[in-house]
Order: structure tokens, then sequence, then C-alpha cells
């Protein structure tokens, strides 16, 4: 039981597999008797997950500049030093990938390589290379090697 609006509602919450949907979408299904104000609440809460921008602090300077995961193109890692790659701008900050990783808990950022994540949205092309690498264009010009070992999960969450 839960209380949404003014009364208390009964909400039964259950889960069904669906292997046609893609890994980084889910569909959600509100069934009620009728049209309340409940369900419309509760259609407007869920909405609003939907809608969230979310956005990751990176202190430059005296100064924490907020950058929405939707502009975040690309994170490297070299030593203790990460570079956040925008769409427009570079970002050079202390820290580990691992933990980058954490933070940007995102179905759209995936590993690529020991030293390197990208934002599946902002791959143009991806490049053969004799190593059996390959190379993945981004929107901003960016040129990222996709090593072999991570190749599979990146082939995976593109549907290839």
């Amino acid at each position: 039981m839960y209380y949404l609006g003014k009364e208390v509602v009964t909400v039964k919450i259950s889960f069904e597999q669906d292997a046609t949907l893609k890994p980084n979408e889910i569909e959600v299904l509100v069934r009620a008797a009728q049209l309340s104000s409940d369900v419309t609440t509760l259609l407007t809460t869920l909405g609003q997950l939907e809608n969230r921008r979310q956005t990751l602090p990176v202190t430059v300077d005296d100064t924490v500049v907020l950058l929405a995961f939707d502009d975040i193109v690309a994170v490297e890692v070299f030593g203790d030093q990460l570079t956040i790659h925008s769409q427009t701008k570079d970002y050079t900050v202390r820290g580990q990938l691992k933990t980058m990783i954490e933070k940007l808990d995102n179905n759209n950022f995936i590993q690529i390589s020991r030293n390197s994540i990208l934002n599946l949205d902002k791959i143009t092309a991806l490049e053969a290379e004799f190593s059996g690498n390959m190379t993945a264009r981004m929107q901003n010009g960016l040129k990222l090697t996709v090593s072999r070992k991570y190749l599979g999960d990146l082939k995976q969450r593109l549907g290839m």
C-alpha cells in the first residue's frame, strides 16, 4: 500500500523479461481500473524520472562546472589525470577511471580500453584496425581506440 495523492492505494509491482527490448530500454506499463488523480500523479513521477537531466560536477580551478551526461563525449585517464571530453571543451581533473565509471552509471557509457570510456550516443563511426582493435570516431572529432578486450561488449551494446 502506498500513499499517492490524498488516499492510500494498492500498487502491485511485477517484472517481466522481454528479449525484444534493447539492453538500455525499460518499458513501464501502468494499469488501473480508471484514470484517477493517483494514476496521473504516478505517471507524472515516472515522467520526471525519464526526463531528469543527469550532471557530473567537475572542479576546475576554483569553479565547479556541471557537465550534463549528454554533453560528455568520452573520458580518458593518463596516470592520475582524467581528461573529460565534452562536445565543446576538454576538462582535466585528478582522479581514477574506475571512480568516473561509477559516477557515469548510465547506460550510455561503456569502457572501451584500460584508459577510456565513451558515450555510445556520440559515436559517428567505427573503423577496423589491422591489430584487431577498432577506432571509434566521435561527434567532436575525437578518435579513440577500442581494444579487442572490450570490443565484444561494445558490439553487443550497439546491437552489432
